[in-house]
């Protein structure tokens, strides 16, 4: 089976779908002219390629009576009395007439008699010339209804069985290739193909005939990640269209097919099957087959989030949980329009995962993808609305009714009595009799440590994995990355799961943020037979979780309603000879019995190794299971049965996943059990650590889940979620157990983990303590373990580095060469080294003796122990003339033939002379003439079995080698490579510096000046700094100092308009995944949210932050594209990152196609932020693998020259840099190397204290951002000297040059990697005149130019410029505008200029803005995406109409108003939904007034903005953690989720939001209590509500202000519970310890009174200010303010002085008095951790209440800091300021009952000065 990469018929599709129906069911030619209005809108919601060829569009409408009239010339014809069908011919001409024979000869079987046989004509003028070929030729048949059909409904049965028949002709004949019905109905037809959105209508003739009337049409446009998409998968389908992804694609097929079976029917689809295909056909079976309505079928698939939804009626519960013990589940993001010509519907997926929008009109009903598509008379409107999470909409055209989510529900749920089936269908496991733990018995005769040996555990799987769990009741955290050498070269470790990663869903679907999203998962399993597939009707035992403990597994042996059955998990096993015979016989027995046990219907098998012993080892149970699950799949028995495993094999959270992921229901794992007991000794604690072990491991199970976007662990069992992790499934024993894992490099085979099995039972006799159980060094380095990237010599060597002296800075230029002038000390004069070096400067440099000495040692430490793939690649062989033969023997044995595409050397020619059956004939040559006989010797003697005959005659080697033996196979491979050519012929190292790139490190994960050090240090050698996501401040924009590139995360942590307007800025980065962690999001812990980082941030100082998993914007590649859009509103280019993961390259297609400029490809190891040790260890894969596979990806797709591709790969060395080009690479990043340049010193504890000051504690950081740039200079250098070496000239002339590296056969390889596919060469396909998707932003353009003139240059003081009609394809609306006019003020104006302008002023922190409404936009129409993302401060943009998704995106300041256009219609709307999802995602100011309501994620992550809006949908206010919103209507699920500041305001007559919303965030309170609280509130709200009558005339509003007295009582008011944990003194004292509060205060005060200090002096030095400014007591005063303050003073100053007469370093020349001033100017670290004593000394005096009132009055006086310090100050959140001020008023009431904290410090300071007043007497 040959090894792939890049899957070219792999693709991932999101799209733009819709319906309109007439609601009088009359067939109009004016809805087909509605549609095409609507396709047109939508162009951004499809794909094409660099040829402009559309990925795919398409409609399905009803059949037009008229025109099929005309068409057939039978006048008579009536609906429902034909049919039509539509085909895809073959691909090949000459197959056509067989085609036509087939459909033809099937259609007579089933008495459908043809009227018409035509081609659908088309109008190919429409399309460019690449398009025209792309379109495959559709044929019609036009049938009639056999006589003896009574009913239409029989028709369409006959119909399908007529479909069917042609399909399995179709779809197994290979001569018929290409031959796809696309419809075959009585009642619709499909025309597709691969086209724009905008030429479906215009292409196919049909649909611009007047006489084509319909009354139903649904469309689809395509948006692939392939470039050549396959046109019979392009969208609708016969009975619907996706947008989404189906992330249980895999399992629903698995699922399917075993269904099939066991019905003795097989499912017949057509070759590369989408998952939307594989929908429809599926949907179409349901409603043929089973005979359910439409829409009740489209329910069943894919039902709501009934699992945690309380509100739900029982009758609808009921009938949802019956459907779920049958039905498998299609879960992922997902809008789904389906219809069959009678009912039309949408339906949309649990979680709202994708946009809906619908409009009601008097005569049409219409739901699609964006707002607006359609012009409707506003005065025709009845209502505007949206599809929410997990519903649904269906129009009846049989009773001409529109239903909604809860009218279908409770429909439905009226046809059967659910509750009666339910209660015969199920029983709970939680109504079982569970017995007591003590009941369960240990069975093995091993002691508990030989039972860990024996089932491969060691030391790590106890302190990593499992002990956290059992003691904490959560995973290890732990950072840095995993730095470990991959599987393939890690042979000791034991154990099955590690071979395979979790897989994660990154761009085309996102991934779920397990824990804001719980409401939609859910854990519930049921085990035993499906009631639809067992032959007998059993009942289902119903587990909350398939995590059993011992007793539950013991309840379910003792239980009588399901027959189960143990099966040992054992073998006998031989210590002294192989048992891979062994193994497999005893795997086949197993599986034998698990069948025979199915057979004979028992419900429930549970695999045991319990009984595990000296003689018997365990089958590991990942194989168990899998070959299990496969074996009952293919014998028609998976629903049959299910299966438990109960395993001592499984301690992690990832193994758990593996036994689920490959089929098992539940897992108890055994060792939980014995761990706990050898922990604890009661067993009341073994119960709780176990409860511990189960709490942790499902929440790190729905975060697995979360990861890939699964909602259920039903979809997850079976579904194998896994990629390869160096397994080799071709190995034929593991392919038959793996058949759906692929193995593109290969690994571990069978004989392989057999022998890992053996290697850990040979240990069990020698094991009977735990201090005997091994210690690997997965997590740190061991001498005796495996390699680390970042090891024991690296570490040492990067000190070396960091303390060798700069080099780059010429000394002579420091000297004056007139020897009469003496230059100034101050460094001001100076060229040290920190300023941006010049290219000349950079190319001068010349490669240090410590860098020298760092990559020889490296060098020598990676060939004996690999730490990463690219460390067993090597370069090209060199074989030398006078090569002993020892060291040509060397040389071949070193070489992995089977596993290198080719073999690059010089030195010697090859070439095959003839060749016969059986032998091959070489001539071998040195070139030049070297030692033939050492060469002949060396290849005999290696390749001994492999020569018949060798000669030397003439300088040649004459080899007859036997056909395809390993040296014919080497010399085959043989390749010549260049000879070394001179570095002065290399590129300049500053064009190589400019390839470099600095990881993305946040100011959050790095404290402040580390941050900074990275940047600068990267800048000076003129790379390209990353700023990571949080920020940066704006006192380094547009310096050194600045990041070049600036990052989007999922948190928007940090940006602002600013941000993105800083001249210094030349790519933003998009992060879709980080390596250590992907799909899992970030979190900063709230101890290292400081002052500093809230203000950058948004947040508040002490509460965590969150990045949630996805990008709340970036559900799907189309909505990728849109960020890439809104990120070009910066005028630089737009980088995607993403994860090295399987399909990577097909994903960097749709990212390329999407507009991005740089795709970065992380690789699983890395990482300054906090992890699970499982996400580190067991998540993605090696970064090389995804640069190869992105390489070739875009090389075939015609898009490598369009993007640069940047390696995150853990670079250290210029070999790293030049292997990675190799592979594919233009640009190489290196993080962790950074930081070790910086000082780190690897300790892996980044989160918690780090030694070198780098991610925690400051005050030690030592780092020089000199050394980094010096490394980046060497590295460049070294690069040089490489390229030199293999004879190439630049980078980019090696680029793609992956067979000038092959594979080296090292002795720590387990089992064989072949690299043959991905060191393959691709020759890149160049396009002529490529299209490319480009930003537009025209209308910002316009306004800029009017802006200028009439604004900036004319000194106008308010300008408002002329209405701008918007469509959907007016996206990003005044984003770079905002941009522009915050790079203009602050970078290109003068200061004159700014002092003389009236529209523009300074702030105090020096930011330059525009006035308050200076500039006024007016739009109308229906606005794209994006709407007024980035608003500025003095921007108000006025806009009547609909917006679609993300208005008000990352504004900054300045107000947005929406209103709905003018109406002249009698009634108000029913529903006016005006804008999309997610407004102010990222907000950081400014304010949002709508009149009407808004969806789903309503303000998440705002941090500043206010919002006045009248109805939202679920999550709103999600993550935010400043601002206030306001909402004045219905509101849905979760309202404050994740909230930790800021305000909302809810308007609930009901209240029911006190219960309602997010109940762990934030707490509701009434507005009518008449507390300070509230009463501040109020004032705030009205003057929210007064501001939003203001911008929209709201007229409900302003009913709620003419009423206030009366409606105040139905406002709540929703405080984030974090600000009362963290503000309120009874919270804090009720949830810290004591030691906790002395740290914090004595930490801050310390803190403050050197950072006094140091001020004081910086005044007295600038201004001559003398301390308190010279105020002194006043004669007689005693115990005041200013005395506490003076003796506080000289306390201070006193212990500088003894610090300074301590200090070693104190120089002779300096003074005492200098040396204090200097250790205070400086915020000495040993003189602050003096004063930490004397404030925690003081402060020890009060009791655990009074340090609450005090922590809680530093508490807000940071907060307060922290909004002083933003950089956005344009926020009227009053709400925030309430708060504050309550809070202070709060505390300093509580503090006068305690002494004042500077009255016991001064106290101290008196002892102390009294005691150094004696200590000097």
């Amino acid at each position: 089976m040959k090894r792939y990469l890049f899957d070219r018929n792999l693709e991932h599709s999101s799209c733009g779908v819709g319906f309109i129906t007439h609601k009088k069911s009359e067939q109009t030619h004016q809805l087909l002219e509605h549609a095409h209005q609507a396709l047109c809108r939508i162009p951004h919601r499809g794909g094409m390629n660099a040829q402009g060829i559309g990925d795919g569009a398409g409609v399905n409408i009803d059949l037009s009576l008229n025109f099929f009239k005309k068409v057939t010339g039978n006048a008579t014809l009536q609906l429902g009395e034909f049919g039509v069908a539509n085909f895809f011919y073959p691909k090949e001409l000459t197959h056509h007439n067989k085609a036509t024979q087939l459909i033809e000869n099937i259609l007579s079987t089933y008495n459908l008699s043809i009227v018409t046989f035509r081609t659908i004509t088309t109008d190919e003028t429409v399309l460019n010339h690449a398009s025209q070929q792309a379109q495959r030729q559709i044929k019609q048949v036009v049938f009639l209804k056999p006589n003896q059909c009574d009913s239409q409904t029989q028709f369409e049965k006959q119909i399908h069985q007529a479909l069917h028949d042609i399909e399995h002709v179709a779809f197994t004949d290979l001569e018929l290739s290409g031959l796809y019905p696309l419809s075959m109905s009585s009642r619709t037809q499909v025309l597709k193909g691969r086209l724009n959105s905008w030429e479906v209508v215009p292409y196919f003739s049909d649909l611009s005939d007047v006489d084509h009337q319909v009354h139903t049409l649904f469309f689809h446009t395509r948006f692939s990640t392939n470039t050549a998409p396959n046109p019979m998968f392009a969208q609708p389908f016969r009975r619907m269209a996706h947008n989404g992804e189906l992330n249980t694609d895999r399992k629903n097929r698995l699922s399917e097919d075993a269904i099939a079976k066991s019905q003795n029917k097989k499912i017949i689809t057509p070759n590369g099957q989408s998952d939307s295909a594989r929908l429809d056909q599926t949907l179409e079976r349901r409603v043929i087959e089973d005979n359910l309505e439409i829409d009740v079928a489209a329910l069943a698939m894919m039902p709501p989030a009934w699992e945690n939804d309380s509100d739900l009626p029982p009758s609808v519960r009921n009938m949802l949980e019956y459907f779920s013990l049958y039905e498998e589940k299609n879960d992922g993001p997902a809008a789904l329009i389906f219809g069959d010509g009678i009912k039309v519907g949408a339906r949309l997926d649990r979680l709202g995962l994708r946009p809906l929008r619908s409009v009601e009109t008097s005569d049409y009903l219409v739901v699609m993808s964006e707002a607006g598509q359609i012009d409707f008379d506003p005065s025709d409107i009845i209502r505007r609305g949206r599809i929410e999470a997990g519903g649904m909409i269906v129009f009846d055209h049989s009773t001409g009714e529109i239903k909604e989510t809860q009218q279908i529900l409770e429909h439905l749920a009226k046809q059967q009595d659910y509750a009666a089936l339910l209660s015969q269908a199920r029983v709970n496991l939680s109504d079982l009799p569970i017995p007591q733990l003590q009941a369960v018995k240990q069975r093995s005769s091993l002691s508990t440590s030989a039972q860990h040996v024996a089932f491969s555990l060691n030391q790590e799987s106890f302190k990593f994995m499992l002990d956290p769990m059992l003691l904490n009741g959560a995973e290890k955290i732990s950072a840095m990355g995993y730095g470990l050498a991959p599987n393939a070269l890690n042979k000791d470790e034991g154990g099955l799961s590690r071979y395979f990663s979790q897989r994660f869903a990154q761009v085309t679907n996102p991934p779920l943020d397990s824990i804001r999203e719980t409401d939609g998962m859910t854990l519930r399993v049921a085990l035993g037979p499906k009631p639809n597939i067992s032959p007998n009707s059993h009942k289902q035992i119903v587990l909350d979780s398939p995590i059993l403990m011992p007793q539950h597994l013991l309840a379910l042996e003792k239980q009588s309603a399901l027959r189960i059955k143990t099966l040992p998990l054992l073998f006998n096993i031989d210590l002294h000879n192989s048992n891979e015979n062994r193994l497999l016989d005893a795997l086949e027995t197993l599986t034998d019995l698990a069948e025979q046990q199915a057979r004979e219907q028992v419900d429930i098998i549970v695999l045991s190794d319990e009984h595990i012993s000296h003689s018997q080892a365990a089958i590991p149970a990942l194989l168990a299971v899998a070959k299990i699950n496969q074996r009952l799949i293919s014998r028609g028995l998976r629903f049959t049965t299910s299966l438990v495993c109960h395993t001592g094999q499984a301690v992690s959270t990832h193994d758990i996943a593996c036994l689920l992921g490959f089929g098992a229901s539940a897992v108890c794992p055994l060792t939980v059990l014995n761990r706990a007991t050898e922990l604890f000794d009661s067993p009341t604690d073994v119960q709780s650590a176990i409860l511990k072990f189960k709490k942790a491991a499902e929440k790190a199970l729905m975060k697995t889940m979360g990861k890939f976007g699964l909602c259920t662990v039903e979809s997850y069992i079976g579904g194998e979620f896994f990629e390869a992790n160096f397994i080799d499934t071709h190995d034929p024993a593991l392919k038959a157990i793996f058949p759906n894992i692929h193995s593109p490099v290969g690994g571990a085979q069978f004989k392989d983990l057999v022998q890992s099995v053996e290697y850990w039972h040979k240990k069990v006799p020698h094991v009977q303590s735990e201090n005997q159980i091994p210690v690997l060094g997965l997590f740190k380095e061991r001498a005796q373990g495996a390699g680390h990237s970042f090891g024991i010599t690296a570490v040492r060597e990067y000190i070396n580095m960091t303390e060798e002296s700069i080099q780059y800075v010429d000394e002579s230029q420091l000297e004056s060469q007139d020897q009469q002038v003496i230059l100034p000390q101050d460094e001001g004069y100076r060229d040290l080294g920190y300023d941006a070096r010049s290219p000349q400067q950079i190319d001068d440099f010349t490669i240090t003796d410590a860098y020298r000495e760092f990559s020889q040692n490296l060098y020598l430490e990676r060939q004996h122990r690999p730490a990463a793939l690219r460390d067993i690649l090597s370069l090209p062989i060199q074989i030398k003339a006078d090569a002993s033969e020892q060291t040509l023997k060397d040389c071949f044995k070193n070489i992995s033939v089977s596993g290198s595409f080719a073999l690059a050397l010089t030195g010697l020619t090859v070439h095959r002379e003839r060749s016969n059956d059986i032998a091959q004939h070489w001539h071998i040559a040195f070139d030049p003439t070297g030692n033939l006989q050492s060469l002949e010797a060396a290849l005999i003697d290696v390749f001994s079995k492999d020569i018949f005959t060798h000669s030397i005659v003439n300088s040649h080697l004459t080899l007859a080698v036997v056909q395809d033996s390993v040296l014919d196979r080497l010399l085959a491979k043989i390749i010549p490579a260049r000879t070394a050519i001179s570095v002065a012929k290399v590129q300049p190292a500053h064009q190589i510096t400019a390839a470099f790139a600095s990881g993305a490190m946040s100011h959050g994960a790095l404290v402040e000046k580390a941050h900074q050090a990275v940047a600068q240090g990267t800048n000076i050698a003129g790379a390209m700094s990353n700023s990571g996501e949080g920020g940066e401040s704006a006192s380094r924009y547009n310096t050194v100092k600045a990041s070049k590139i600036k990052q989007f995360a999922s948190g928007r942590f940090g940006v602002w308009t600013g941000y993105l307007a800083d001249p210094a800025l030349q790519e933003i980065e998009i992060k879709i995944g980080q390596g250590a962690k992907p799909g899992e999001g970030g979190q900063l812990p709230a101890h290292k949210v400081n002052v500093q980082i809230a203000a950058a941030r948004g947040g508040t100082p002490g509460v965590e932050l969150v990045s949630p998993p996805p990008h709340h914007d970036t559900y799907s590649i189309e909505d990728l594209g849109q960020l890439i859009h809104d990120a070009k509103a910066a005028r630089v280019k737009v980088v995607v990152k993403l994860v090295s993961s399987e399909g990577i390259g097909t994903i960097a297609v749709g990212v390329a196609k999407a507009g991005a400029d740089v795709i970065n490809v992380a690789g699983n190891t890395g990482g300054t932020g906090a992890a699970q040790v499982t996400s580190l260890k067991h998540t993605g894969r090696a970064a090389d693998i995804g640069i190869a596979e992105v390489h070739q990806a875009l090389a075939e797709n015609g898009l490598r020259d369009k993007i640069t591709l940047r390696c995150s790969n853990a670079h250290q060395t210029g070999l790293d840099v030049v292997k990675s080009a190799m592979l594919g690479g233009d640009s190489f990043e290196f993080g962790t190397t950074a930081l070790m340049m910086l000082k780190c010193v690897m300790a892996k504890n980044c989160h918690q204290k780090c030694p070198a000051g780098l991610t925690t504690n400051p005050e030690v950081y030592q780092g020089d951002p000199r050394a980094l740039a010096q490394y980046f200079m060497n590295v460049a250098h070294e690069t040089r000297e490489l390229l030199a070496h293999l004879g190439y000239t630049s980078l980019r002339e090696i680029r793609g040059k992956s067979n000038l590296l092959h594979l080296v056969a090292h002795p720590m390889m387990v089992g064989q990697l072949d690299m043959t596919a991905m060191l393959a060469p691709v020759e890149p396909i160049k396009i002529t005149a490529p299209v490319y998707l480009e930003a537009n932003f025209d209308h910002d353009t316009q306004w800029l130019t009017q802006l200028k003139h009439n604004l900036f240059d004319n000194q106008t003081e308010y300008l408002s410029l002329p209405p701008t009609a918007l469509n959907n394809c007016n996206k990003t609306i005044a984003g770079q505008l905002a941009i522009d006019i915050e790079r203009t003020l602050n970078y290109q104006v003068s200061d004159a200029t700014i002092a003389a302008h009236p529209a523009m002023y300074r702030l105090s922190n020096g930011r330059v803005v525009l006035k308050s409404n200076t500039l006024s936009l007016h739009t109308y129409g229906s606005a794209g995406q994006s709407f007024g993302a980035f608003l500025n401060t003095g921007m108000q943009l006025q806009h009547t109409g609909t917006c679609n998704d993300g208005v008000g995106k990352g504004i900054s300041g300045g107000r947005i108003q929406i209103t709905s256009p003018v109406s002249h219609a009698k009634q108000p709307l029913t529903n006016n939904v005006l804008i999309g999802n997610f407004a102010l995602f990222g907000a950081t100011g400014g304010e949002l007034f709508i009149a009407g309501q808004a969806g789903d994620r309503f303000g998440v992550r705002n941090s500043g903005a206010v919002a006045v809006v009248e109805g939202v949908g679920d999550f709103c206010c999600e993550y935010m953690t400043n601002g206030s919103v306001v909402n004045l209507s219905h509101y849905g699920k979760n309202l404050g989720n994740g909230m930790s500041g800021g305000t909302a305001y809810q308007y609930d007559p009901s209240g029911n939001i006190v219960t309602q919303c997010s109940q762990d965030s934030v707490v509701a309170l009434r507005l009518d209590e008449q507390t300070p609280l509230c009463l501040g509130h109020e004032a705030a709200l009205l003057y929210h509500l007064e501001c939003h009558i203001d911008a929209t005339g709201s007229t409900h509003a302003q009913s709620l202000i003419n009423n206030w007295a009366e409606h105040k009582a139905h406002f709540y008011v929703l405080i984030p519970k974090t600000l009362y944990s963290y503000h309120c003194p009874n919270n804090i004292v009720d949830s810290n310890e004591r030691r906790t509060m002395l740290e914090e205060l004595s930490q801050a005060w310390a803190n403050r009174l050197l950072k006094e200090a140091q001020i004081a002096y910086q005044q007295n030095q600038d201004d001559g200010k003398y301390l308190f400014d010279g105020q002194l007591p006043d004669y007689g005063d005693r115990d005041t303010s200013l005395i506490y303050q003076y003796v506080i003073s000289a306390g201070v100053f006193h212990r500088a002085h003894e610090a300074a007469k301590k200090s070693a370093s104190q120089s002779t020349a300096r003074t005492s008095e200098d040396s204090a001033k200097y250790l205070v100017t400086t915020l000495d670290r040993k003189l602050q951790e003096t004063l930490v004593k004397d404030t925690k000394e003081a402060l020890a005096s009060y009791e655990s209440d009074a340090l609450s009132c005090l922590l809680a009055q530093k508490r807000v006086q940071d907060y307060k800091d922290a909004l002083e310090r933003r950089e956005v100050w344009d926020s009227n959140a009053f709400g925030t300021s309430v708060w504050i001020l309550y809070r202070d008023n709060c505390v300093q009431e509580a503090l006068r009952q305690h002494r004042p904290f500077e009255q016991l410090l001064a106290t101290h300071f008196c002892h102390v000065l009294v005691e150094a007043i004696r200590a000097t007497a």
